[in-house]
């Protein structure tokens, strides 16, 4: 036997290890070499899980509530997302393509491209708040009824 292969008392511990039936014949091998033989063993697991009609989730889906929810989000996060977006390549561009102008220094050893490069952190900070503030106000009250409705529809 090389070092990759089991013989069927190894075979018969480990389904035991596993929980499985040692009488369910042969394990299937595949890839068989000289000195390498993989032995597959399956195990099967019962799960208890509570099912739930998918029409229940398809409703809300299609409910004028949910598309509110949708649109809300998409109407506050594109933009934002677009603004973000071209705010750090224009700083990017202005640290690759305008050396001169990010090098002026404002006071000290203070520069343009250390303002733009501090204020790429104050504007990450600023729209993680005002998101959160946008969802409190406006998306989490629809998601709150929307959550509450599925939740007494599939108990």
């Amino acid at each position: 036997m090389g070092p990759f292969t089991a013989s069927a008392a190894h075979l018969v511990a480990i389904r035991k290890r596993l929980g499985e039936r040692a009488g369910r014949g042969p394990p299937l091998r595949v890839g068989c070499a000289p000195t390498v033989c993989v032995t597959r063993i399956t195990v099967e697991v019962s799960v208890t899980t509570q099912e739930h009609d998918a029409s229940v989730y398809e409703q809300v889906q299609t409910s004028s509530e949910f598309q509110d929810l949708k649109r809300r989000f998409r109407r506050w996060t594109f933009p934002m997302t677009v603004a973000f977006l071209a705010w750090y390549l224009l700083y990017v561009v202005l640290s690759g393509f305008a050396r001169d102008f990010m090098g002026i220094k404002l006071f000290g050893n203070v520069n343009v491209a250390l303002v733009l490069g501090l204020l790429q952190f104050v504007s990450t900070f600023w729209i993680a708040w005002a998101y959160a503030r946008h969802a409190e106000k406006k998306l989490d009250p629809i998601a709150d009824k929307l959550r509450h409705e599925v939740e007494e529809k599939t108990r």
